[in-house]
């Protein structure tokens, strides 16, 4: 039974963390992956989802795209919806949003169009991010794969040390 747990275990980490590392990593390319940290795509992306990019020659009304949006501090990756092209530019809005966005999008800004929305996995990422995630996915299934190991080891050394008994009877 514990060997069964133990293996359940072993396979589940393992399959996380190469979801983890493919979702942080950019493996196909041209084909990127983020995760949605804010609200303003509900209900077709949901907060927390991993949203996988690529990039296009061209763009149309309706596409959902990833662009490099200014904040004060630093560069924000932003999803949403393009409702207009005027010109050489993209009007985007959320789709709960009441209004558009006030800064119009260059196509050199342009990252992709989202391409597969993966709901809820993000959060794994995102907790992977902070200490209690490097915590929860690195150092405790490590202390309890040597822990697991531990006993594995005491219980071959017990069954060599325990003495043989012999029945005559």
């Amino acid at each position: 039974m514990l060997k069964k747990i133990y293996k359940i275990f072993i396979y589940s980490y393992l399959a996380l963390l190469f979801i983890v590392i493919f979702a942080s990593i950019n493996f196909f390319g041209k084909v990127r992956c983020f995760t949605n940290v804010s609200s303003s795509m509900t209900p077709e992306i949901e907060k927390g989802s991993i949203i996988m990019v690529q990039k296009q020659a061209g763009y149309k009304i309706g596409d959902i795209i990833s662009y490099y949006g200014e904040k004060v501090d630093n560069i924000d990756v932003i999803t949403h919806r393009i409702i207009d092209i005027g010109g050489n530019v993209y009007t985007t809005k959320g789709d709960a949003n009441q209004l558009a966005d006030r800064e119009l999008v260059l196509p050199r800004l342009v990252i992709g169009k989202v391409v597969l929305i993966i709901p809820w996995l993000g959060y794994l990422i995102m907790l992977a991010k902070t200490y209690i995630g490097n915590f929860l996915m690195i150092i405790l299934p490590a202390f309890i794969i040597v822990i697991v190991e531990v006993v594995k080891i005491l219980r071959e050394i017990y069954k060599k040390d325990k003495p043989t008994q012999i029945n005559f009877l």
